[in-house]
């Protein structure tokens, strides 16, 4: 192996990290994982973000099979649920696409939603203005439905 010299490097000219260097950033690194850490291994979070998605997709879903059947759809939710029916009582549930069963998303542990019932005419406009709030999770988490449009979002 070719010495230092060789190349015009003497020992007082080798590049390279101090231990000085090296102990700050690992310093700053644990400073960085200490903050970060809890929010990742925290799954409220996650879990209402994707229960938010999940319910305002199935509200979009109600308020397109409303205009596409020219039927009312009801949307029914209660504390950890939301149901989409053709009836207020919800003997006649609306089947999911995707494997024929009824359309009922459930929430996750240790989240909630605020219990409501409307429905989308024909038209796709909803019976009342709606605002529902998702709870379990630090962050304030809505699914707004707009009274004349019915379009469902965040």
């Amino acid at each position: 192996m070719p010495k230092p010299q060789q190349y015009g490097l003497h020992r007082s000219e080798w590049r390279g990290f101090t231990l000085v260097e090296l102990i700050v950033v690992i310093v700053i690194v644990g400073i960085v994982a200490l903050i970060a850490a809890p929010r990742f291994f925290s799954q409220a979070g996650f879990s209402a973000a994707s229960f938010q998605d999940t319910a305002i997709s199935a509200m979009r879903y109600a308020h397109k099979l409303a205009q596409a059947q020219h039927t009312n759809v009801y949307v029914l939710s209660n504390a950890n649920s939301v149901a989409l029916c053709y009836d207020a009582g919800c003997a006649s549930r609306v089947l999911n696409p995707t494997d024929s069963a009824a359309f009922v998303v459930s929430a996750p542990s240790g989240i909630g939603i605020s219990s409501t019932n409307f429905y989308f005419n024909s038209l796709g406009q909803p019976s009342a203005a709606q605002v529902l709030a998702i709870s379990g999770d630090t962050l304030a988490r809505q699914i707004v439905v707009e009274p004349e449009t019915g379009y469902v979002h965040p």
